[in-house]
């Protein structure tokens, strides 16, 4: 269950009136003498509101949206500017869906391409470029980071700009070099092996009408998968960040941007120092932590869709999955404030230390299940007390449906990170001592499992479980090798925090 909390009033630290909100879906408004609350069950989510806070959700539509000074009407004497700074805490919460106006003027855009190979694609990916459907200036730039042989010839004809680089220094500098030379208020990056859709920029531009943005990024979608491999990475690549929109960092649902689609404020880009040359995979999400640490903020946009060229072939996919945990490391050593957190469910770990326990000493088994089934019942007990207090009754058994799917998600996530990071020697000490081999095969299970489900990849359940324990198991080999690489051991040693 979400924290319920009291919002009496939410100031954002900026708010543009001329943007649109609505309600997100699944949320009822539930109307009480002293204002009222904004109820989910499923997740279980309960906010208190005060009489001008209900009244404003009260005014929210739920198609299109309304702008704060629509919404506004609905409290005499609420300025538009003080009705957004209220939604937009509401929408930091994912409990209000907001998009920002189209601009007075469109900023100009340059569109970066650093390209190494890949002629056709390269083509294909400009020509997608060249049919943006986009009201201000863009200026399209090719690096050509030393292919062979040369892109020229694949760029005949095309209004491009070309710079040729005779040595490969790798996307990162090719990137620094044609952001120096871009004409652009903002900077638009993509890879030759993506398609732009002609909306692109359209949907993301706008969402710069806060100063403060630094960064914005859009969802990388697949193109229609053919065969096993590429129905699992259209569902499980680390490229997608999801259907569901979010500000981005360490600690957000969203952490990074990857640079096949991501804008920056061409300025706050040279003011940090561009991208680092030195690395070769990571580059993105260092990127975007030093513009936050810089204090810009990034926003994930979901509609602002790329199609990428995602591997195909499974010794492609599981290197590359390798050389993403071998950045690890490195990211951490650069951003030790971005440590990796370990929850810990109390009561799930209760249990799962029984399951090993039972063919060694049983009755301690017994002592464990029963201290799982106290801390649920005593979460059941609070939050069911917790949900009196604000003036609502809902039944036990929904209560307990939805504290029982926050407990399943707990589970997840800790056998999901137990896999990509220890699942292998665990595995191996499983068979060395017996006991311990259900508890790490339950772990296992249960993340393939729920994502398949949730996921429908159009893959039978085996094969695709069998996909995401080689992926794992190469995410790990990489995190292994970067730390022994860089004799830091931080990605595997997180911080623990217990959750219920």
């Amino acid at each position: 269950m979400t924290a319920v909390a009291t919002l009496d009033r939410c100031v954002a630290d900026r708010a543009t009136p001329g943007e649109r909100y609505r309600l997100a879906a699944g949320l009822e408004i539930v109307r009480q003498e002293s204002g009222g609350l904004l109820f989910s069950a499923r997740p279980l989510v309960a906010l208190r509101l005060n009489p001008i806070g209900l009244a404003l959700v009260s005014a929210l539509s739920t198609d299109d949206g309304r702008s704060a000074a629509d919404i506004a009407r609905a409290v005499p004497d609420l300025s538009p500017v003080d009705a957004a700074a209220f939604l937009d805490g509401l929408a930091g919460r994912r409990l209000v869906e907001r998009a920002p106006p189209a601009p007075a003027a469109w900023p100009s855009v340059s569109v970066i391409v650093a390209a190494h190979g890949r002629p056709a694609g390269t083509r294909d990916c400009i020509l997608s470029l060249l049919g943006l459907d986009y009201p201000g200036e863009v200026e399209i730039i090719v690096v050509d980071d030393a292919s062979e042989p040369p892109l020229a010839s694949a760029l005949a004809g095309l209004p491009v700009r070309l710079m040729r680089l005779d040595r490969n220094v790798g996307q990162s500098a090719a990137r620094n070099l044609a952001a120096a030379e871009a004409t652009g208020a903002l900077l638009a990056f993509t890879d030759n092996d993506c398609l732009a859709g002609p909306a692109w920029l359209r949907d993301l531009v706008p969402w710069f009408d806060d100063p403060e943005t630094a960064a914005v990024g859009g969802r990388v979608a697949a193109p229609p998968p053919d065969g096993a491999v590429a129905r699992f990475e259209a569902v499980r690549s680390p490229l997608d960040m999801g259907a569901t929109g979010s500000t981005v960092g360490p600690r957000e649902a969203v952490a990074y941007l990857p640079t096949c689609n991501l804008l920056v404020r061409r300025d706050a880009l040279l003011a940090g120092g561009g991208f680092a040359r030195d690395m070769r995979v990571g580059e993105d999400v260092d990127f975007v932590w030093r513009l936050l640490q810089a204090g810009g903020r990034a926003r994930y946009v979901p509609a602002g869709a790329i199609t990428h060229d995602h591997r195909v072939r499974l010794g492609a996919l599981l290197a590359r999955r390798a050389d993403y945990g071998s950045s690890e490391a490195a990211l951490q050593e650069r951003h030790p404030e971005a440590g990796r957190i370990q929850y810990l469910p109390r009561a799930g770990l209760a249990g799962l230390i029984a399951l090993a326990v039972v063919p060694v000493f049983w009755p301690a088994a017994l002592a464990l299940i029963a201290l799982a089934l106290t801390l649920v019942g005593a979460e059941l007990a609070g939050k069911a007390r917790r949900l009196r207090g604000l003036g609502l009754s809902v039944p036990l058994r929904p209560l307990a449906a939805a504290m029982l799917r926050g407990h399943g998600a707990g589970l997840y996530h800790l056998g999901r990170d137990v896999t990509r990071y220890y699942g292998v020697p665990l595995l191996l000490l499983g068979l060395v001592w017996l006991p311990l081999l259900p508890v790490v095969g339950l772990l296992m299970l249960v993340p393939p499992v729920a994502d398949h489900r949730r996921l429908r990849p159009g893959v039978s359940l085996p094969a695709f479980a069998g996909l995401f324990w080689l992926e794992m198991a190469a995410y790990q080999w990489g995190v292994w090798r970067g730390c022994l690489a860089w004799r830091r051991w931080r990605p595997l040693l997180p911080a623990l925090r217990w959750r219920p």
